[in-house]
């Protein structure tokens, strides 16, 4: 779904007036455009880096060439480019419609005739790419939009461009590992072939909601590609026979495009027939509103006004987050403390992405609204919030352990340290310790008095018990952090440090590694704070190993709650971030 443009995002790019970001891509960002006669299209604008590099310019040039003589039905058709400007750019037609991958990620996977006319579509699309000279190379679901008249092929002829720069010239890179050929995967001369290889995954994925060959880190699935037969349990046997053929490890074995079209015209002649609704009806709801939300978005608005230099704060405020809500609309603030991009949803319509440890602010109506967020398919229960006239409303977000955990709200982050192998050591030298010395003691005393001897080492007994209770008591190393401030120490013991953010001028992570330390500068006088570390004016509050963020995507986790909940008291201490990769 698409973003607000950003203050640093260009206004035109050409004669195409930009209205919002749409994504981006190895190749760069996606916006959403009109033209001067006010047709909608998606601009793409190359990355700097890429722009600067001779021989993609080049590659690029040649690939933008053969991709505006593609036609047909079922492809995106590029309208205009400048592959000489900086950046350069191509412009294609705008499809208001979900991807593949979103569609069967929200919905499931599609019924077997609907797969039927997806993939006649495709190979009709894919036909078209190929009369013109052009491999995919990264045919995937996230490259395929359902539109109400069919299926749309996009970013056709990108790869290949891609594959002249220095920093992507592996194969590897050029496309998504379990939609990928085994000649592609193995890095060797890819043809047509290995687009219908792709093609076969994708509609395994459209019928099954799963990739033929699993999920995983991407060296072992192109193993599964290239040595392992696919999974195709699951598969409607109309489709089972046709997906198997397209997914032969020899390219020599596969079948043509025609006979792959043939045999999928004949499942979906029925479904075709039948006025033209080739999508199940929730899907066919979804475009719908597709459309309806980016009319919303493309509709001309003036930027806002640059922000003005911001004046002293006297005191901590929620309720100013930057950009306040004009008057009669309100704002929602999503924070993202969790380790994957999230997406929020609106009424059930996405309106744009929060980044990993960032946050994102969406303007709305004010009055009843939900409020979802969505991580890779994992959604959020849904919320129904009241937005008053000009007010803003915050809600972090965060993820639980485990493979099924959802993103849920959140109004505290907690850090625990645990009882390791070294506290485990510790503690049993100490024990062992107390032992001697009480056997010592005992000892001497046993030559005064049998009887205080055994006193003796009554006392020791009792003194480790004592230790080892309190020890368990008070709990590991402790750190909660909220929106009123934070509290340290151990989680039950009386050593809990507390203190208000009002209380503090700055907060920051100051180091690398486990080694991290968490540094707050007091305001004021905070007695409890007294016996801690001294640092530049500051106090050591723990160390990152000590509250359990030894790792760095720990560390990254401890940053952003810090974000967060701390706000205007946060520093970015850069060097000591770097110093932790």
């Amino acid at each position: 779904m698409a973003d607000p443009l950003r203050d640093s995002d260009p206004a035109h790019i050409g004669p195409y007036t930009l209205h919002a970001r749409l994504g981006g891509g190895g190749m760069g960002q996606v916006f959403l455009g009109r033209s001067p006669g006010g047709h909608t299209v998606a601009v793409k604008v190359v990355r700097p880096e890429l722009a600067d590099d001779a021989d993609f310019r080049r590659r690029f040039a040649a690939e933008v060439k053969a991709a505006r003589k593609v036609g047909g039905f079922y492809t995106a058709p590029v309208v205009d480019a400048d592959t000489d400007a900086t950046p350069p750019w191509l412009v294609t037609a705008y499809i208001p419609g979900p991807t593949l991958h979103r569609a069967v990620t929200d919905h499931g996977p599609l019924p077997a005739e609907t797969v039927a006319v997806l993939g006649a579509g495709l190979a009709e699309g894919l036909a078209a790419v190929h009369a013109q000279g052009i491999v995919h190379r990264d045919l995937k679901p996230a490259n395929v939009l359902l539109a109400q008249e069919g299926p749309r092929l996009i970013d056709f002829g990108i790869a290949r461009a891609l594959d002249t720069t220095s920093h992507t010239h592996s194969s590897t890179v050029l496309g998504t590992a379990a939609f990928m050929s085994p000649e592609q995967a193995k890095a060797q001369k890819v043809g047509p072939a290995s687009d219908v290889f792709s093609l076969g995954c994708v509609l395994a994925f459209a019928a099954t909601g799963c990739s033929p060959f699993g999920e995983g880190p991407a060296l072992a699935v192109l193993f599964r590609v290239v040595q392992e037969e696919p999974d195709l349990a699951g598969l409607p046997v109309p489709l089972a026979g046709l997906i198997s053929a397209c997914l032969a490890k020899d390219p020599a074995d596969r079948p043509g495009l025609d006979d792959v079209l043939t045999a999928l015209t004949a499942i979906s002649s029925a479904r075709a027939r039948d006025g033209g609704r080739w999508l199940p009806d929730d899907l066919t709801e979804v475009l719908a509103r597709h459309t309806l939300n980016y009319t919303r978005i493309e509709t001309p608005q003036a930027r806002p006004p640059a922000r003005k230099t911001a004046e002293p704060k006297t005191k901590r405020s929620r309720a100013s987050e930057p950009g306040t809500a004009a008057p009669d609309r309100a704002a929602l603030v999503v924070g993202n403390l969790s380790l994957e991009p999230v997406e929020v949803l609106l009424d059930g319509i996405a309106v744009g992405a929060v980044p990993v440890g960032g946050r994102s602010r969406f303007p709305l109506e004010a009055g009843q609204h939900t409020v979802q967020v969505d991580a890779g398919g994992r959604r959020s229960t849904v919320r129904r919030i009241e937005f008053k006239p000009r007010g803003t409303v915050r809600k972090a977000f965060d993820i639980g352990t485990g493979s099924n955990a959802r993103p849920e709200p959140v109004e505290e982050v907690e850090f625990k340290g645990s009882w390791g192998v070294p506290e485990v050591l510790g503690t049993i030298f100490l024990l062992a310790s107390i032992v001697l010395l009480g056997g010592l003691i005992s000892s001497i005393a046993s030559l005064i008095d049998p009887l205080l001897g055994q006193l003796c080492i009554a006392a020791g007994f009792i003194l480790a018990v004592w230790w080892v209770v309190s020890a368990i008591a008070e709990g590991p190393p402790h750190l909660g952090l909220r929106d009123s401030g934070l509290t340290a120490g151990t989680e039950r013991g009386p050593g809990k440090r507390m203190a208000s953010w009002q209380d503090l001028t700055q907060v920051s992570l100051v180091g690398g590694g486990a080694e991290t330390q968490f540094v707050i500068w007091p305001g004021k006088d905070l007695p409890k704070f007294a016996s801690l570390k001294d640092f530049q004016g500051g106090k050591v509050v723990c160390l990152a190993k000590e509250i359990g963020a030894a790792k760095h995507h720990d560390i990254e986790r401890l940053r952003a709650a810090l974000r967060w909940f701390a706000d205007d008291r946060w520093v970015e201490q850069t060097a000591g971030r770097q110093g932790g990769r």
